[in-house]
């Protein structure tokens, strides 16, 4: 929207870039969780940041997706035209980038002819489904896991009655 309201065309890319940088300025802070260590809370301290936690976990996966699919993306593009592939070819590479969205609307598929608004835009939304379901995969996994504590290891712990010592 901002980039329409400027009148900037895809092929003025130096300009697009304060915007890149102002955008991950600001929203970075809000995503503070790249190397936040993931750790089971007890049972009494669950209800306080559960909601937290997740958004936390959701908003890191987004914003990761987003950024590996356009370096992915730009990498595999400029590599297929730097060996010579054919536009039918470089139009299939974007494919993969209109999932899922590109299944419910075509409007959502990623061609040659679109703008880079409309493609970062389509990355983003189909990013955020995709890092929706992989949180809810997370979470899912995160429950049974905390729920079956059976496995505990003792490494540091040593017993006197250990027969395994010989």
């Amino acid at each position: 929207m901002v980039v329409q309201f400027l009148g900037l065309k895809t092929y003025a890319a130096l300009l697009w870039l304060p915007i890149l940088v102002s955008c991950v300025r600001y929203v970075l802070p809000l995503t503070t969780s790249w190397v936040y260590p993931l750790k089971v809370e007890p049972s009494a301290a669950k209800d306080s940041n559960s909601y937290k936690s997740t958004l936390r976990i959701f908003l890191s996966i987004w914003i990761g997706l987003i950024l590996f699919s356009v370096a992915y993306g730009f990498f595999t593009g400029w590599l297929a035209a730097l060996l010579g592939a054919s536009r039918q070819d470089v139009a299939e590479i974007g494919d993969i980038f209109s999932l899922p969205l590109g299944f419910i609307n075509p409007a959502f598929i990623i061609r040659p002819e679109k703008g880079l608004a409309e493609v970062l835009g389509i990355v983003t939304a189909n990013c955020y489904f995709n890092a929706l379901a992989l949180t809810v995969v997370f979470k899912v996994v995160h429950g049974f896991l905390r729920r079956s504590r059976v496995t505990q290891l003792g490494i540091s712990n040593t017993t006197i009655d250990d027969d395994d010592d010989l």
